[in-house]
């Protein structure tokens, strides 16, 4: 049985709506459709989107080698981004995978709390000296100072890095026009703005470059010298069937990955999260007088239910299948829609509403498994998960404890915009101010 497949005529008609609010456009047609449909909107490319926990559960874990990451995810990604662990697929990422794995895990991780801690009382320090400011901005300063922290202990100059800043964030959100709109790719190369996002790219490259080949040299001049950050981990690691330890190209490739997976996640949860606790401050009222670190995870994870930061994700079947029920065909583009998945009423009662107390652990073993997938699952599950969230964790009670937040005028009411993460519509402007 195939899934319910919508009208090329309704999908025409829709087609400029798609590209512009994609998350409202996917929304209707599960309310229309059911929670599984076909898309089909020209050429080979046939989509089955889902907002079925069960469906997801089958492609990312339980058949996930008959599935693999599509074109737009490895070849449009990767080629302005780095072919790195989340734009890599088959052989070559499960190698790699096997490679990086032990410099996330968590003991390692606390290992660099000390420099979280550290960009975020600097950060927020800055902020609380200005009369207001942004708040995406902010997050970002935080996200984008730990991760440049925890790669590079010895430093990070001041000008690479807000280069390097500026760069990432031009190139993905340029990325997201080919990757949503294929059409636009051959005007893009015409127009010359592929090859003004590729030089760009290039530039990223060069910049990190110069950051392994001054790391090299340090440890050359002295064998003593190893910092306890995450490119040593990389200089150091080796794979198991050769013992050769990564070139440099596929080094700066993982590096980028890291960066713009690493940083643009985790701000923009980290700003949904605070304008949530403005919006509701009988919650934040209870994180100042609440120590359970329970609590401050489920208000985090209440928050990237709500707004997940990667909030669709795909896979291409390399075989014939059935998940739930439902026909895949062999080259079926599976689309998981998780934001659709995280605000569906069969998982969750009142769905739309800000209820951290859902995220208990034991009320999470009440629902099914895939229907919370804020790094994804299954054997792709993000590799840095427990980075993102240790350093919300520690930017969240720091703020807590140190600040009062408060918004300036009236408390906006954003609307998700969804780039390859989902950011908010509009500017916000907070102010901090020493908590007595």
């Amino acid at each position: 049985m195939y899934a319910p497949r919508i009208p090329r005529s309704i999908m025409l008609r829709k087609l400029l709506t798609l590209a512009r609010h994609p998350i409202p456009t996917f929304t209707g047609f599960a309310q229309r459709y059911g929670d599984n449909f076909i898309l089909n909107v020209g050429g080979k490319r046939i989509t089955h989107f889902t907002t079925d926990a069960e469906v997801a559960r089958h492609v990312l874990q339980r058949n996930h080698r008959n599935y693999e990451k599509s074109e737009i995810q490895t070849g449009q990604m990767g080629k302005y981004l780095g072919f790195g662990l989340l734009t890599n697929t088959g052989d070559d990422w499960l190698r790699q995978r096997r490679l990086i794995q032990p410099g996330f895990h968590r003991q390692r991780l606390q290992a660099l709390t000390r420099e979280m801690q550290a960009v975020i009382e600097e950060e927020c320090a800055r902020a609380a000296r200005q009369p207001d400011f942004d708040l995406f901005k902010f997050t970002r300063q935080i996200a984008f100072g730990i991760i440049v922290r925890a790669l590079f202990t010895d430093g990070f100059g001041q000008r690479e890095t807000h280069r390097l800043h500026t760069i990432l964030d031009k190139l993905q959100a340029y990325v997201i026009y080919p990757i949503r709109l294929p059409f636009l790719r051959t005007p893009l190369r015409l127009a010359g703005i592929e090859r003004r996002h590729l030089a760009l790219a290039r530039e990223s490259r060069e910049l990190v470059q110069q950051q392994i080949t001054r790391r090299k040299e340090r440890c050359t001049g002295d064998p003593a010298y190893s910092p306890d950050d995450l490119l040593q981990m990389l200089l150091d690691s080796r794979y198991e069937d050769t013992g050769e330890p990564m070139d440099d190209r596929q080094l700066i490739d993982e590096i980028l990955i890291l960066f713009a997976a690493g940083y643009e996640t985790t701000a923009n949860a980290l700003a949904w999260t605070l304008w949530l606790l403005l919006k509701h401050p009988e919650d934040l009222a209870r994180l100042r007088t609440d120590d359970d670190p329970d609590y401050l995870t489920q208000v985090i994870e209440e928050s990237m239910r709500l707004y997940p930061p990667a909030w669709i994700t795909d896979r291409v079947a390399l075989g014939p299948d059935t998940a739930a029920g439902f026909t895949i065909d062999p080259g079926f583009t599976i689309g998981l829609f998780i934001y659709g998945i995280h605000h569906s009423s069969r998982y969750y009662a009142e769905p739309e509403v800000f209820h951290p107390d859902r995220m208990h652990p034991d009320r999470k073993k009440e629902r099914h498994p895939f229907s919370f997938l804020p790094f994804g699952g299954g054997p792709r599950l993000c590799i840095g998960n427990h980075f993102a969230l240790l350093e919300m964790q520690l930017a969240l009670r720091h703020l807590v404890n140190h600040y009062t937040l408060e918004s300036v005028g009236t408390l906006p009411e954003p609307v998700p915009k969804p780039y390859i993460t989902l950011h908010q519509d509009r500017t916000l402007r907070v102010r901090l101010s020493y908590y007595l």
